[in-house]
């Protein structure tokens, strides 16, 4: 019996609420163990060959929006069958993780604790010595996220879209060579800057001696524990939701949007955001680490939090769910840019004078950081996923992102740092478009856009939208010139010069 689009699309809806809520119970701490091949068991129908076939001939006869919606459920549809391939691989993976603990001085933890208790070690000794050990642990499991990396590839190939980059882009829909090339633009148009305040803020706050900066030191700066404790996440929360009332931009009070900051034991350091229905159940995900970095964590996932919240229930789901990613992480990159505006930190967190003043450059110096780390991961996914044999460019990946960043990379966390599907390309796009946002609120809006309600107005009408449009698309909307480097290279001077 062929199949029905529409029981098609139901599945889809009930899967990706079913894929949220196992991510989200499993990532913030409230199970210990992964089940998602399990998950995809239950979810069989959409893995049965005749899916995609019978997404594509509705395909061929759809005009207009279903057709938009087509190609987003076709898309979406053929990643979760590869997402199923590689569950029994993940569980294996996420479970080692869970159980995973490293040692320093008679001391031992979770592994997922470890840059917890990097960014509270003022002592860099202490702090390498953690770092080494998780480089440690990280290797034990070198084998396994390989064989990932390998079995994404012949799944890949068995949807039959062409060779791995060409299958992911139209997934995806990206050029991704193209995004490759504005990755590098990028690189070479932030080098002067990020060199000079890459030297001012590692001289002024890292005694490296013979050891070269490395990552546990830009995660310890992340912190800015020197500054004492204004950017505890309880104070900060409320001034936050004060700021979105202002806006008129509220978070729901009807339990429809949650926030979780509690801390457990096996919960991810990573922040996230859990959207199980859009825009019915959205959960706010941090795990405080301590100082700025949690701040920056809440407004991020913020605006991811706001993108799903505030999509229209009366838009297809496909518009409300699935689409560009990039445009989500342009909102959350949007609510980030707080950090940097100095009436707004001052008012949120009491910083100002010498305190406040020594803060924003750190602060810009970090976004900018980011940035530059986001650029290099692309072009070293690139690169791994053209070479004939992945477990030979550990060293490549090193070179690469401790070049652009000017902190050291150990080759061991080549796979820990890999996002799988070229989801680096659309964070860029989401950067490119954040860019572009920012600049039309400050033209209309003024420098405290965050202040007027009129530009809450503007942002609701984008957010409304869900991802009906792509990033390419909403730029040309906003008066763009497509999404190009050169908004994005232009915000980066002006985050110098804040």
């Amino acid at each position: 019996m062929p199949f029905r689009v529409e029981e098609i699309r139901d599945r889809a809806q009930r899967l990706q609420s079913a894929v949220a809520r196992a991510h989200y119970r499993l990532r913030s701490g409230l199970e210990e163990r992964s089940s998602l091949a399990a998950l995809y068991r239950e979810h069989r129908l959409l893995l049965d060959p005749a899916v995609l076939p019978a997404i594509q001939h509705e395909l061929s006869e759809a005009h207009g929006d279903e057709r938009q919606c087509l190609k987003a459920l076709f898309n979406w549809v053929a990643g979760e069958q590869i997402e199923a391939e590689l569950a029994p691989l993940e569980d294996e993976l996420r479970s080692w993780e869970t159980g995973a603990t490293v040692s320093v001085a008679e001391r031992e933890i979770p592994l997922r604790r470890v840059p917890d208790w990097i960014i509270r070690t003022d002592d860099r000794g202490e702090r390498l010595a953690w770092e080494v050990a998780r480089h440690g642990q990280i290797e034990e499991a070198e084998a396994l996220r390989l064989d990932v990396v390998h079995r994404e590839r012949e799944a890949v190939a068995r949807l039959g879209l062409g060779d791995y980059i060409a299958a992911r882009e139209r997934l995806l829909g990206l050029d991704l060579r193209q995004v490759g090339r504005i990755a590098s633009a990028i690189l070479r148009g932030t080098d002067a800057p990020y060199r000079e305040a890459f030297a001012e803020e590692t001289d002024r706050r890292i005694d490296t001696g013979r050891r070269p900066a490395s990552r546990s030191d830009a995660l310890w700066l992340m912190g800015m524990r020197w500054l004492g404790r204004p950017f505890e996440i309880q104070p900060l929360y409320p001034h936050v939701r004060r700021t979105l009332e202002g806006m008129g931009l509220p978070l729901a009070q009807d339990g429809s949007v949650r926030v979780d900051f509690d801390r457990r034991p096996l919960k991810d350091e990573r922040s996230f955001t859990a959207a199980m229905e859009i825009p019915g159940e959205v959960v706010l995900v941090v795990c405080p680490l301590g100082g700025w970095l949690d701040a920056r964590a809440l407004l991020h996932e913020l605006g991811h939090t706001l993108h799903h919240a505030y999509s229209s229930p009366a838009i297809p789901w496909e518009e409300r769910a699935l689409g560009d990613d990039s445009v989500g992480e342009c909102f959350a990159l949007l609510f980030e840019e707080l950090t940097l505006k100095r009436a707004w930190i001052e008012a949120a967190t009491g910083l100002s004078g010498d305190a406040l003043a020594e803060y924003v450059p750190l602060a810009s110096f970090l976004r900018l950081y980011r940035l530059r780390r986001e650029a290099a991961r692309l072009l070293w996914e690139l690169e791994l996923a053209s070479a004939e044999r992945p477990g030979q460019l550990a060293d490549r990946y090193a070179e690469l992102m401790s070049d652009a960043t000017g902190f050291a990379h150990h080759p061991v966390t080549y796979l820990t740092d890999h996002l799988r599907g070229f989801r680096s390309g659309r964070r860029l796009r989401g950067w490119m478009l954040s860019a572009i946002v920012l600049d039309r609120l400050e033209k209309r809006f003024g420098g405290e856009w965050y202040r007027n309600p009129a530009a809450g107005q503007f942002m609701t009408e984008i957010l409304s939208a869900g991802q009906r449009e792509n990033a390419a698309q909403l730029a040309t909307q906003l008066g763009a010139d497509g999404l190009t480097a050169d908004p994005l290279l232009a915000r980066v001077e002006r985050w110098r010069r804040a």
